[in-house]
């Protein structure tokens, strides 16, 4: 059994499927809000990052932006002349990597931590 280090729940879960962004209460699993997006199609596979009270969204080419709370489009940029292919998303603050940035950081500090009192361990008993 894996025990959770991190008790916070987010206050929705965004997901993408099927020309729609999906907010949902993760406690419950129900749908928060739903909404298609101009220009995709059911099976286009999208990336959605949460970035404050915004979602963004790449689909097909296209970078649509969201408002987190009752997912109303709020701009859609097309990204003339790019194609219609796979869109990875990322901002300085919130992206996949900054996530595992942050994982490595706790990770080393723990370590360190657990460092500092194995030697004031030591030095108390020699």
């Amino acid at each position: 059994m894996r025990m959770r280090m991190d008790m916070r729940m987010p206050e929705a879960i965004v997901v993408y499927v099927g020309g729609h962004v999906h907010a949902v209460e993760p406690m419950s699993g129900q749908t928060l809000w739903s909404t298609r997006l101009p220009k995709t199609y059911k099976q286009s596979i999208g990336t959605v990052l949460v970035e404050g009270d915004v979602v963004l969204a790449g689909v097909g080419g296209r970078l649509y932006c969201l408002d987190i709370y009752d997912g109303r489009l709020i701009w859609m940029n097309e990204m003339p002349g790019m194609g219609l292919g796979m869109v990875a998303v990322a901002t300085p603050a919130g992206s996949a990597n900054g996530s595992a940035q942050a994982a490595q950081q706790a990770a080393n500090a723990q370590a360190a931590a657990t460092a500092a009192v194995a030697a004031s361990a030591a030095a108390g008993c020699c």
